[in-house]
């Protein structure tokens, strides 16, 4: 029978990187890639991976693999498991950036959007965690970086599950760094403020006045400071000066304050600057009637009476 033990120290130490494919997830990519961490990069789209790929190898001279799956089902997060057994390779370092984001009143929002959101923004961190922390705490190294959001410290009416969804993040990172005190294992929340990539645009909150105002930062940038504060065990990273200070700031602003002022940043405008109003209020579904109990014979007897 083979010693199970053995193979998975033969097995080489890679890190995972989900969302990998653009934005904070390719800039952290590159990263890793520089820094020589064996990658293996998971995203939906296979052409794009596979570019990727062959770039960062050729680049940097490490391994890269790639694994095209939606891991905003349970099938998807198994698959990356899979992937690194094929290619004979364990999670040493695991980062969870993959994510999505809608925008607008929530009651407009489709279902199957703000279903997929939870899936791919929660579920699905949690998941891969559960699957590769194990053996990383049975080895004494390793870390686990997940992504989450300033928009995770403070409720923000437009954005309302994207925000809950990284304060998710937040708290269960939080958590798990102090589970995981002692174990050589380091686990880190990158709380990124306004980043100029393609997030905003997809939730069509490219207009809103947060996106407008606010001073944003290059993914390539933070990935820099991310990776040097990772590895060097820091438990929240927020990079830049305006968002640490966003977030201090925050801590002393009274709630009754700070709900509207994020309703005022976050809500959805279009390209005029025209405010979005909420959809016409659909009619409520009439309640299903119940079909009448047959009475009984002591009913019966109680009504004749």
């Amino acid at each position: 029978m083979p010693d199970t033990s053995k193979q998975a120290e033969a097995d080489a130490p890679a890190a995972v990187i989900t969302g990998a494919t653009q934005g904070i997830g390719r800039a952290l990519a590159e990263e890793f890639a520089r820094a020589g961490h064996a990658l293996l990069l998971v995203a939906r789209d296979e052409t794009k991976l596979a570019a990727l790929s062959g770039l960062l190898a050729e680049t940097h001279g490490v391994a890269v693999k790639f694994a095209a799956c939606d891991l905003g089902t349970i099938e998807g997060c198994a698959e990356v498991e899979t992937a690194l057994h094929r290619f004979g390779l364990h999670a040493d370092i695991l980062v969870n950036n993959a994510a999505m984001m809608t925008a607008g009143f929530f009651q407009d929002q489709d279902r199957p959007s703000l279903d997929r959101l939870v899936d791919l923004n929660v579920r699905s961190l949690v998941d891969l965690t559960r699957r590769f922390l194990p053996d990383m705490i049975a080895r004494g190294r390793g870390g686990v970086l997940n992504v989450a959001s300033i928009e995770g410290f403070m409720p923000v009416p437009y954005q309302a599950t994207y925000a809950a969804s990284k304060a998710f993040v937040l708290s269960f990172s939080r958590a798990l760094a102090y589970e995981t005190m002692g174990t050589g294992v380091r686990v880190s929340a990158l709380a990124p403020g306004t980043t100029a990539t393609g997030l905003h645009a997809k939730a069509g909150a490219e207009n809103s006045r947060y996106a407008m105002l606010l001073p944003a930062m290059t993914s390539e940038h933070l990935a820099a400071v991310a990776y040097r504060q990772f590895k060097r065990g820091r438990k929240i990273i927020i990079v830049g000066w305006f968002n640490r200070l966003s977030v201090l700031a925050q801590h002393f602003t009274p709630k009754l304050l700070l709900v509207p002022m994020m309703g005022w940043l976050f809500r959805v405008r279009d390209a005029q600057g025209n405010l979005q109003l909420p959809g016409p209020a659909e009619p409520p579904k009439p309640a299903k009637k119940r079909a009448p109990a047959e009475a009984t014979p002591s009913d019966r007897k109680r009504l004749s009476a």
